[in-house]
């Protein structure tokens, strides 16, 4: 990735990595060998719910610790290096002002992270990576490369063609996964369908911001 933004002088990179293999850990490694060439002085991560959120920061607070990382979910006001939040929280946060001015201009960040690339851009949220001018990394297991649903399309990128990819094959080779194993289970939701009104909030939110051309329904 790091040979994409300075070789190639692209602004874009897609990493494809199989489930389970570390995609948070190796974008904070790409993260601490910007901050030391000073390429980037301010991160934001999105993802899509608040547990991914919460992964993320106890991860870079790890692994990254002398960079202050906001969790914005609950901190919206304080001031650090990594910025971490849902993609409702942080388009909420670039239509706020204060006296008329943003506290996240359009050139806040040096470089945003999408989590599960593969699904988020396609959303209402797409709004929020145009207006941000940084460098951009997505990350995912599975790309999509349908006609409307391109997920190389937003990466400057040809189908099939990531920046960077480690596949579940040379993961298991490696020994860092084992390979999968078939679980047949009886599901509920199957056998008896699902409601609105039965869903979580979050859920609801998550439903309610899927594409509805795509979109099957559950029952009202």
């Amino acid at each position: 990735m790091a040979e994409t933004f300075e070789g190639d002088a692209q602004r874009k990179a897609l990493v494809v990595m199989a489930t389970g293999a570390g995609k948070t850990r190796t974008v904070i490694a790409l993260v601490e060998l910007l901050m030391r060439a000073n390429w980037v002085k301010r991160v934001l991560f999105l993802a899509e719910r608040v547990a991914l959120v919460d992964q993320a920061a106890r991860a870079f607070k790890e692994h990254l610790p002398h960079a202050t990382t906001v969790k914005l979910t609950d901190d919206k006001v304080s001031e650090g290096r990594v910025y971490v939040s849902t993609y409702p929280t942080m388009l909420g946060l670039i239509n706020q002002t204060d006296g008329g001015r943003r506290r996240f201009g359009p050139g806040h960040f040096d470089l945003v992270v999408i989590d599960e690339a593969h699904r988020s851009v396609y959303q209402k949220y797409r709004a929020i990576f145009s207006y941000f001018d940084s460098l951009l990394v997505g990350l995912t297991a599975t790309p999509k490369d349908e006609v409307d649903r391109n997920t190389y399309g937003l990466f400057d990128l040809a189908d099939g063609v990531p920046t960077d990819a480690y596949t579940l094959e040379e993961a298991v080779e490696e020994k860092y996964l084992v390979p999968p194993r078939a679980v047949a289970v009886d599901l509920r939701i199957q056998r008896t369908g699902l409601r609105y009104d039965e869903l979580s909030d979050a859920e609801k939110d998550e439903w309610d911001a899927l594409e509805w051309a795509t979109a099957t329904c559950p029952t009202r």
